[in-house]
């Protein structure tokens, strides 16, 4: 009974993300929720979403004491506007609103065009410009685009990279495409948020602030660490990202059966932390890679869920040791679209 009764509770919380719960907690008068008048005890760092005007979700952040968020960032870069004004970021919402104009459909002022949604990477981005190289967003026809003119930028500047199928490309046409983009700037808590999304698709969208596609899959990772040769452009972004000597961890999004070592993974959510939504230990578990770099040498260890199973029971057996969710943040990695030979 006492298993049915937490199961009853904690299933509903696993559809919605905890994204109710969040909000909630978040959601002041003034989208402001710092210090003791939001959320205690929380991972400095972490993010969480919170309710800017007109109902719409924002993020905040963690402060750096962990007793506490800052105020919400509703995209305008001021923490409460709901609007794209104040020099920050441009938010799009889809049907627009009188505090954000960019997803509504009709060219205003400062837009380059307004196809009424919000995907980044078709004619019109969700920043209501024009696609183009440099913009941070890999568009149809561009192998890469990590932006222009950056330290250690490794797309050429047309957003092309050599040997693609043309007259003297090599016999693999995706030999020399770039895999790896990237890495979040910061380490991220197991219930992904950004942007006023959570889960997955928030990871989605910080991989694409940087000029992804999208996040990384263990195949993807799984490939360059397991054949370096072929990718040393791959390996060396990821060098910037763990300094000599150094050590840092990333989330691992698995959606297909892995073998290490003779020993099968199958797939479940139950890797993921339920997609990227929860942030308790005793329900779920979250796949990791641990990454190193000794002298240059950078080697990929990843720790894969034997039993990758979600209830929402903590009863069920599914959560075990060592792949915790919650109290513990790595980052997110980032990647290009997946290379398709013809």
């Amino acid at each position: 009974m006492r298993n049915s009764f937490i199961k009853s509770i904690l299933v509903p919380l696993t559809a919605l993300g905890l994204a109710a719960f969040f909000a909630q907690a978040c959601s002041g008068g003034d989208n402001t929720n710092s210090g003791s008048g939001g959320p205690t005890g929380c991972i400095p760092g972490s993010t969480a979403a919170c309710i800017c005007g007109g109902g719409l979700e924002g993020v905040q952040v963690c402060n750096a004491a962990g007793n506490g968020y800052e105020a919400c960032d509703c995209g305008s870069g001021s923490g409460g506007s709901g609007g794209s004004g104040g020099g920050g970021p441009v938010t799009c919402v889809e049907g627009g609103s009188t505090a954000v104009v960019c997803g509504n459909g009709t060219l205003d002022p400062g837009e380059e065009c307004d196809d009424g949604n919000c995907v980044p990477d078709d004619e019109c981005s969700d920043k209501c410009k024009k696609p183009y190289c440099g913009d941070k967003i890999v568009q149809a026809g561009e192998d890469c685009d990590d932006g222009q003119n950056e330290v250690g930028d490794m797309c050429p500047d047309d957003c092309q990279i050599p040997d693609d199928g043309g007259p003297d490309a090599p016999v693999d046409p995706c030999a020399g495409k770039l895999i790896f983009s990237g890495f979040t700037a910061a380490p991220q808590a197991s219930q992904w948020s950004y942007m006023g999304s959570l889960g997955y698709e928030a990871g989605t969208k910080m991989c694409q602030a940087i000029g992804a596609a999208g996040v990384c899959d263990y195949e993807q990772l799984a490939e360059i660490f397991n054949n370096q040769a072929a990718h040393p452009v791959d390996v060396a972004k990821i060098t910037t990202g763990v300094p000599a000597g150094g050590m840092i961890t990333a989330w691992v999004n698995r959606t297909t059966m892995a073998t290490i070592g003779g020993t099968s993974y199958a797939v479940g959510a139950g890797g993921r932390c339920n997609n990227w939504t929860y942030m308790t230990n005793h329900i779920d578990d979250g796949e990791f890679v641990t990454i190193t770099n000794s002298a240059g040498a950078i080697a990929g260890a990843f720790t894969l869920d034997s039993n990758a199973c979600f209830t929402g029971n903590p009863a069920d057996g599914c959560a075990g040791p060592g792949l915790e969710c919650g109290s513990v943040q790595r980052y997110i990695p980032c990647c290009f679209p997946v290379c398709q030979s013809p």
